[in-house]
């Protein structure tokens, strides 16, 4: 094509290469370069908000936490082209977020053993050996979110300074890692530093294979760890427990037969049983009613605002798929999400039908539900995990 064009119009020396450069490289710099994802915002509107086409007078309808690509993430205009899925429409940039991570991280690729600690380190001989004779009590449908260790090597940054509850400064790293630490509980600084957030922007170090479950000296582990609301738990079984509250139920043995009956292979060779220990617990913000979260170690917590393989885990790739942002439909800020309220619905405050509630996931997403049962001993007592 050069020689052509040399052909056509006499060039400076140098400018053949600088012309092939334009020509070849522009779309393969374009082609390499890694996409920019970002947050919706759309608050107060539970019919969503326009996303216009390009020269056209209406759109699509869009939602407050859909993941959607910038096509556009260095204009300087105040919209900004987006593309959800194989549509592109027109947004106002001030209503989009841009979320970064580190684009050559790969969670799947770590040396650490996720393989689920087997049951004899969590049961006893006993307990183990009447699994099958105790009376399975369904707790109903569970929505699952997944959970993860943050590592400072997914989400580099400016370092800053990192303080104890008492105002030490126990470390240095980066400023969106230890946000991250924030939002996952527990995560690892490149330093080999382990930090826990201890509330009120503070943190304490601490020297566990992974890390604290939600008190009383429980651990998690990965794909064992569930995190669930204990006051809503006891809601659900108090009437078979006396004065029931986390400290009579955390640690609570669960299964869940839709990952036994996925046959999920687990980094050990050995398919995953279903079984699982309620030892942690959330934000009642997040975690609520009858939303769990599942504790996958260092592996992606399938979030949507990133590439599919700095998000993957073993549930995600077997078709465990969990909840996103925009399987709400109403929020009045960032964060803050409509719930279907439970004093409208004392059928069952838990599984409130389609007409109930459109607004939330149990109409949006009634797919993602999986049962979840635990087990009371003959004697009535709940089955328990250790610590």
């Amino acid at each position: 094509m050069l020689f052509f064009l040399k052909k056509l119009v006499p060039l400076p020396f140098g400018s053949g290469i600088l012309l092939y450069l334009l020509l070849f490289s522009a779309p393969l710099f374009a082609q390499n370069t890694p996409p920019v994802y970002a947050k919706v915002l759309c608050m107060n509107s539970p019919e969503g908000c326009e996303c216009k086409f390009p020269e056209k007078e209406h759109g699509i309808r869009i939602f407050h936490g859909e993941a959607v690509i910038l096509e556009d993430p260095f204009t300087k205009s105040e919209t900004s082209k987006i593309r959800r899925s194989k549509e592109s429409c027109i947004y106002p940039r001030t209503n989009l977020k841009p979320l970064a991570y580190q684009h050559a991280f790969r969670p799947m690729q770590t040396s650490l053993d996720h393989s689920p600690k087997p049951l004899e380190r969590f049961l006893s001989q006993e307990d183990l050996e009447r699994l099958s004779e105790f009376q399975p009590t369904s707790l109903g449908a569970y929505y699952p979110t997944y959970y993860h260790l943050a590592l400072e090597e997914a989400f580099p940054g400016t370092e800053v300074a990192a303080y104890s509850p008492s105002g030490k400064e126990i470390g240095r790293a980066s400023a969106t890692f230890l946000e991250q630490v924030r939002w996952e509980g527990s995560g690892i600084a490149k330093d080999g530093k382990k930090y826990h957030f201890a509330g009120e922007g503070k943190y304490e170090l601490y020297d566990l294979e992974w890390g604290w479950g939600a008190g009383y000296n429980y651990q998690v582990f990965p794909y064992r760890t569930l995190a669930v609301s204990f006051k809503d738990l006891c809601e659900k079984i108090g009437s078979r427990i006396s004065s029931c509250n986390k400290s009579k139920v955390i640690g609570t043995l669960a299964f869940i037969s839709k990952i036994k009956e996925k046959k999920i292979k687990m980094q050990n060779g050995k398919y995953h049983d279903g079984y699982f220990c309620l030892n942690d617990t959330g934000s009642p913000m997040y975690i609520r009613d009858d939303r769990v979260d599942i504790f996958v170690g260092v592996h992606g917590g399938g979030s949507p605002y990133q590439p599919q393989e700095l998000s993957r885990n073993l549930f995600l790739d077997a078709g465990i798929h969990p909840l996103y942002p925009s399987d709400w439909k109403l929020y009045s800020s960032e964060k803050e999400r409509f719930w279907c309220p439970k004093e409208k619905l004392p059928r069952n405050p838990f599984s409130p039908s389609e007409s109930e509630c459109k607004l939330d996931y149990h109409a949006q997403a009634p797919e993602k539900g999986m049962e979840m049962r635990i087990f009371f001993r003959k004697d009535g007592s709940l089955v328990r995990c250790r610590t």
